[in-house]
């Protein structure tokens, strides 16, 4: 009797796992199929890399910083694919996944196109998330300024010894949480046109 009710009980935590591995399935599935079309268009690009760095509190004109960067990378051939995500993984991940995926589906329509130019050419644009309190100069990118970023150092993420060359998203986004528009807050790391 006893091994009945312990093979009854594994049956039940089979059958009780199904629809989380099912479910598990259908998520990846929704972005290997963005993943899988020959040639992602710009804003489809931008909307799955930027699904997949969203946070809750980013400012809009953060957004559009991101997505301006984004459309800039994938003219210059450097968009990084592993970051995209689809849809139904993206509001599988947020409360009101449908209200913020919106948010980002309209903040990518809204920059349709613009990029970011260096002396009449788009550049590749580095970002990461936070700096080490600063990002520093590169002669591989002569566009990207050395740049104060105080407000890195208080962030969770903060780890002194990486690497900062580029933008720190968290910077751009306390910078416009100050009142700077986008274009003003990428001024903070970029020359640009």
């Amino acid at each position: 009797m006893r091994r009945k009710i312990i093979g009854l009980l594994l049956i039940l935590a089979i059958m009780a796992s199904v629809p989380i591995i099912h479910s598990g399935n259908k998520i990846k599935k929704d972005t290997k199929s963005l993943l899988s079309k020959k040639n992602l268009t710009m804003d489809e690009a931008a909307l799955g890399v930027l699904a997949n760095n969203f946070r809750r509190d980013y400012d809009n004109e953060t957004l559009k910083g991101l997505v301006l960067i984004l459309n800039t990378n994938y003219k210059v051939n450097k968009i990084n694919t592993k970051e995209i995500i689809g849809k139904e993984e993206f509001i599988k991940k947020f409360k009101n996944g449908e209200e913020y995926y919106s948010k980002i589906e309209n903040t990518v329509k809204n920059m349709s196109g613009k990029c970011i130019t260096y002396k009449d050419k788009e550049v590749y644009i580095p970002y990461f998330t936070v700096s080490k309190g600063y990002t520093e100069k590169n002669k591989k990118y002569p566009y990207l300024k050395d740049a104060a970023c105080p407000w890195d150092c208080m962030n969770k993420d903060y780890i002194k010894s990486e690497e900062s060359v580029g933008v720190s998203i968290n910077s751009l986004d306390k910078i416009c949480k100050s009142g700077a528009n986008y274009k003003e807050a990428l001024a903070h790391f970029i020359d640009s046109d």
